[in-house]
């Protein structure tokens, strides 16, 4: 049984009482609230705007609250970090098309936590209040000339999203998420897309809202994509990340990364009841006095048996990203995940990440309903050189390595998931995932399995 050094084991355990009395009694008035709304079209911000003016502003507000449960994601069952808090984000986003070539947006996010007792320990950021998350203004160019017509300038604070996010995305999951400050050239033609951008990754503080970019995160690059096949996406992207100051990565240490990344992804989408995600990535560049050479891969199929009820799917999947077998000769062969939404891969409880990894997936999900979805995972995680760490979600360390760890076996995950959308206003979401500790984690330090618990409800305005 586990001990608590600031406080006995019954009150420990009765504060999650009252936590989750207070989750179910905010998941219950947002239930009432859409049962009780009208059914109008749109959100009730802009339905309640003047004609006149909402025809050129569309403002909308939203509110996402999650409980989370989480206990020994140290893997230490003896350690004081058994935890139940809330999370609140609200969003208010305005905007403007000020003439037929220039629009304006800003979406202005708080995030904020409480009731926690262990989350200043966590290597994710829960809060940030009252900060601009994103702030640009989009110039069409073809009021310049009609061969122009598909051109669009976006300069400003804004989201990066390519692909299905293993590399880029916007994060959405966190509380806090991320976002960029940089210059975008989109082409956005019918059957080809292509953005190239150039940009500083916002450096989050707690301590100071409203903070401007970090001028350590350069992030740069070109993302097309090709639509031209009939259910088929394939997409091209180069991603240069360049820091002034240095950074860690594993056993390799701290030091000035110049790096590069090409890639491609195939993605097809119900055919004939399949569908299939196939993407590789290969990166180059400087670590330091090291030179990179690192990849990954990620190949992924199901089927989906639309003529029977629930329309169930299942699916499997492989993901690979390089580790590193020596962090002292001249070469750092680890894969670097860069600026990923790493919730939706490699299992819920986060643990796991796009570098020095072989992971397999089976998954099983149905619709019971339109409005109701289910979804059952079963992970397997090995490292693909012992010699190189284990990297969590957030792509920090999650275990170093050790000469003695001699197995490459991480541990399992199993994960289940529930969706109901009520409406296009409230939607509910809740997952439990339960982590096995393996042999290399056994090998390396504590070993005790994870459990992580989560209740989220989502309302738009």
């Amino acid at each position: 049984m586990k001990t608590y050094p600031s406080q006995s084991n019954t009150h420990r355990k009765s504060r999650g009482i009252p936590a989750i009395n207070a989750a179910c009694l905010t998941l219950g008035i947002m239930f009432l609230c859409a049962q009780t709304a009208p059914a109008a079209e749109g959100f009730f911000i802009q339905n309640h705007l003047p004609k006149k003016l909402g025809e050129k502003l569309k403002v909308s507000l939203e509110m996402r609250y999650r409980l989370e449960a989480r206990d020994d994601f140290d893997f230490n069952q003896n350690a004081d970090d058994t935890d139940t808090f809330h999370l609140l984000r609200t969003r208010l986003a305005l905007d403007a098309n000020l003439s037929e070539s220039l629009r304006a947006f800003v979406q202005l996010q708080d995030s904020r936590i409480w009731d926690s007792l262990t989350a200043n320990r966590f290597s994710i950021t829960f809060r940030d209040e009252l900060d601009v998350r994103q702030a640009y203004i989009d110039y069409r160019l073809k009021e310049i000339a009609k061969t122009l017509e598909f051109l669009t300038i976006r300069a400003g604070r804004q989201e990066l999203s390519y692909g299905d996010e293993r590399l880029v995305g916007g994060f959405d999951w966190s509380n806090v998420t991320q976002s960029f400050d940089g210059i975008k050239l989109i082409y956005a033609g019918k059957k080809f897309t292509m953005e190239g951008f150039l940009s500083e990754k916002v450096n989050i503080d707690r301590a100071n809202p409203n903070n401007w970019y970090d001028d350590n995160e350069g992030f740069h690059g070109a993302y097309a994509t090709y639509k031209g096949i009939d259910k088929h996406l394939f997409d091209l992207y180069y991603l240069y990340r360049n820091t002034s100051e240095p950074v860690a990565m594993g056993p390799n240490g701290t030091r000035k990364l110049n790096e590069s990344t090409v890639g491609f992804r195939l993605r097809g989408d119900k055919v004939k009841n399949f569908d299939y995600t196939l993407e590789n990535a290969y990166q180059f560049g400087e670590f330091g006095s090291q030179d990179i050479s690192a990849w990954a891969m990620a190949a992924l199929a199901g089927y989906t048996f639309t003529e029977i009820p629930w329309s169930p799917r299942v699916g499997l999947e492989w993901d690979f990203a390089s580790g590193d077998e020596s962090a002292t000769d001249n070469e750092r062969n680890t894969f670097d995940n860069l600026w990923p939404t790493n919730h939706k891969f490699y299992g819920y409880i986060d643990l796991i990440s796009w570098q020095n990894i072989n992971a397999y997936n089976f998954r099983v999900s149905a619709s019971p309903t339109k409005k109701l979805s289910l979804q059952g995972d079963y992970w397997m995680f090995y490292l693909d050189e012992t010699t190189d760490a284990a990297y969590n979600a957030a792509r920090g360390t999650l275990r170093a390595a050790r000469q003695a760890a001699g197995s490459g076996y991480v541990g399992s995950e199993a994960d289940f998931l529930l969706k109901y959308a009520m409406n296009k206003n409230i939607n509910f979401l809740g997952g439990y995932s339960h982590f096995f500790a393996g042999t290399f984690l056994a090998r390396t330090g504590a070993n005790d399995d994870a459990d992580f618990f989560y209740l989220q409800s989502l309302l738009k305005f």
